[in-house]
């Protein structure tokens, strides 16, 4: 009898969880859309809905609108105000520090000059934490739930190490352990890669789309692998360290550095202060760009093919330097369509990414979210 009230207990937690992963994905939804997509029973659905009102994680949020006459439907949402996370982001010229609600929505922000090396990154980030709980004038320290860290580098994930992170000198530094001294919370560290490639994913693709491969190129590249809606990290968070393919020749400095070198050799009056200068060019046809430009496009796309062949992922998201262009991009399109195998190749699946310079922070954010919600790290 003991054993059969433990497995109905932890049914009824797993369901509780899933209502509010759902919630937390969805924005939105009444009673009946909950029970269809869990396919759990309208009775099951009432009485756990009703019971995490009342326990304060779950709010009604007004009337939903529905074609025909009838009772309208009550929209359902998680409570924004029943906690709080922090997400930092390590980058390599600034750090970034952000407290959102349990939306998602952002509470308070800053940013400090990046420091370098384990101790020196671990003050800052302390003192980043610090200043920006302050700055939220939040009274009680136990509303906030959870953080993520989201950094450079070789990342394991499952240990809460930096393991190597060749911009920011950092090696086998456990940064999660080191910050749960002074904070006793559910803390992650994650690849940037990885949290922008689940940002994108999960805030912008299809529900029904659950295998993804992101692809980011700017001074490096990076992949963020999802499959199965699990960020696929590898052994000790090797997985997605594509830097050692010929990146060098389709990386923003590499194509800037040899614009700059053909423009003083064919016009001394061209001058290139950054990559979008050099796109600006290319788009208005300057020939003696094309040869570049077209060469790094195509390493670019085999590079890519490698990946997608591999993987076969349902949507691929690129994300770099190129993506704003439309004539990269044409290229970009007709280089996967020959490179990659018969049928791995649609081009409504192929997209760039939406969220700007910052999305690895944004994804920090939501898998922070997302594991507190999945895990019932609330509930327990």
């Amino acid at each position: 009898m003991k054993h059969v009230r433990g497995n109905l207990y932890l049914m009824k937690e797993i369901n509780r969880s899933t209502i509010l992963s759902l919630l937390h994905r969805e924005k939105s939804l009444s009673r009946a859309e909950i029970a269809q997509r869990t396919k759990l029973s309208a009775t099951t659905i009432s009485s756990l809905v009703d019971e995490l009102i009342k326990e304060g994680f779950i709010v009604e949020s007004g009337e939903k609108s529905s074609p025909g006459a009838g009772r309208r439907a009550i929209s359902l949402e998680i409570n924004r105000l029943n906690g709080f996370v922090i997400s930092v982001g390590l980058g390599n010229r600034m750090f970034y520090f952000r407290m959102s609600n349990f939306h998602g929505e952002v509470i308070t922000e800053l940013k400090k000059p990046a420091t370098t090396g384990n101790t020196g990154v671990l003050e800052s980030v302390k003192a980043g934490i610090e200043e920006l709980v302050k700055k939220s004038e939040l009274q009680d320290f136990s509303m906030i739930k959870g953080m993520a860290i989201a950094s450079p580098g070789i990342i394991d994930e499952d240990n809460g190490m930096i393991e190597y992170s060749r911009y920011l000198n950092l090696k086998d530094f456990n940064i999660v352990d080191e910050l749960q001294a002074s904070y006793p919370i559910p803390i992650y560290v994650i690849n940037d890669t990885n949290a922008a490639a689940f940002a994108e994913y999960y805030l912008l693709s299809s529900p029904e789309i659950r295998n993804v491969l992101y692809v980011w190129v700017y001074d490096g590249v990076g992949a963020g692998i999802i499959i199965n809606d699990q960020i696929i990290s590898g052994y000790k968070g090797s997985a997605g360290e594509v830097t050692y393919m010929s990146d060098y020749l389709f990386s923003d400095t590499y194509v800037l550095q040899q614009a700059q070198k053909r423009a003083l050799k064919h016009d001394a009056n061209v001058v290139f202060h950054d990559i979008a200068d050099v796109l600006e060019a290319y788009a208005i046809g300057v020939p003696w760009l094309e040869t570049l430009m077209d060469r790094s496009l195509l390493l670019m796309g085999k590079a890519i093919a490698v990946m997608i062949n591999l993987i076969g992922p349902e949507q691929v998201i690129l994300d770099g330097w190129f993506i704003d262009s439309p004539k990269c991009m044409q290229k970009m399109h007709t280089y996967l369509r020959r490179l990659t195998l018969h049928g791995r190749y649609e081009p409504e699946r192929v997209t760039t990414a939406k969220l700007g310079d910052k999305n690895y922070l944004i994804g920090a954010t939501t898998l922070i979210l997302h594991d507190l919600f999945k895990e019932k790290v609330l509930l327990t």
